[in-house]
């Protein structure tokens, strides 16, 4: 998906097709989000007033781009794992044994489908919390790509978030499905904790 042009992808999103959904939208959210936040630290670094903290600048641009290059594929992995699923719900069923092996590859694919999001998650938790280490060294200047960042990152979580929990309320095996839906619901909590931070941080400068 990422070699598409923006409008293919758009396109896509807009049709009447299973994929690119929700999930894919979220990952794309985040790499946005991270790319803006990548450049709001590149744009922090070589200031007089953050002389001291270049080092700390330099450590999160190197940990955003590393964050980059994984979530750049999560998209296309997205798509990937749902067309798994559509792929088991279109399998034969015109006897007992077809049903059971098409159940099983329905609960073995939705178990993927719910992975990559919740991959996706932590990705995104990831970005926030390292970004959450710098906010003090960003200018007034450049408060609004701050902001406007951390908001797709948010984005990104709640997308995400939902569909662990989507495809977990289609498992059989709920301790593996109440699990993931913990584990996400705790990783958008942190991700929209740091990004108050930066939401006071912009409100108080901007007023």
């Amino acid at each position: 998906m990422i070699d598409q042009s923006f409008a293919k992808i758009i396109d896509a999103l807009a049709q009447r097709t299973p994929t690119p959904g929700g999930g894919a939208a979220a990952a794309l959210a985040a790499s946005m989000g991270t790319a803006l936040l990548l450049m709001v630290v590149r744009f922090s670094r070589g200031k007089k007033a953050n002389v001291d903290r270049d080092a700390d600048l330099a450590r999160v641009e190197g940990l955003l781009e590393s964050h980059l290059l994984r979530l750049l594929p999560m998209a296309e992995r997205d798509c990937n794992s749902f067309d798994l699923v559509s792929k088991a719900y279109a399998m034969g069923k015109s006897n007992d044994g077809e049903t059971q092996i098409r159940n099983r590859a329905i609960q073995e694919a939705m178990v993927g489908a719910m992975v990559v999001p919740e991959e996706t998650l932590c990705m995104v938790r990831d970005v926030s919390q390292a970004m959450a280490q710098v906010i003090d060294c960003v200018g007034k200047n450049i408060l609004s790509d701050l902001a406007s960042g951390s908001s797709l990152l948010v984005a990104a979580g709640e997308g995400a978030q939902l569909n662990v929990r989507i495809n977990a309320a289609y498992l059989d095996n709920r301790e593996l499905a109440d699990g993931a839906v913990v584990r996400a619901k705790t990783l958008l909590a942190e991700i929209r904790h740091n990004h108050q931070a930066i939401a006071v941080k912009v409100e108080g400068s901007l007023g």
